[in-house]
């Protein structure tokens, strides 16, 4: 199974929600609350490769 997560904003989440509970191959989904965009960004910050280019050369280089 996989799972996705989704982001509308709030005045499609009725329109969302009717549409997802139409699909037959739809298992379960839920609502939760709004998320800041302060959340979003630091979520986007940590999916980046923090690493310089030099120090990923190092760490293969030393077999990290």
């Amino acid at each position: 199974m996989k799972k996705y997560e989704v982001i509308v904003e709030d005045e499609k989440a009725a329109e969302l929600a009717e549409l997802l509970k139409k699909l037959p191959y739809v298992k379960h989904f839920k609502e939760s609350d709004t998320i800041d965009s302060y959340t979003l960004a630091s979520e986007d910050s940590l999916k980046e490769d923090w690493l310089v280019k030099e120090d990923d050369e190092l760490q293969k280089l030393y077999g990290k």
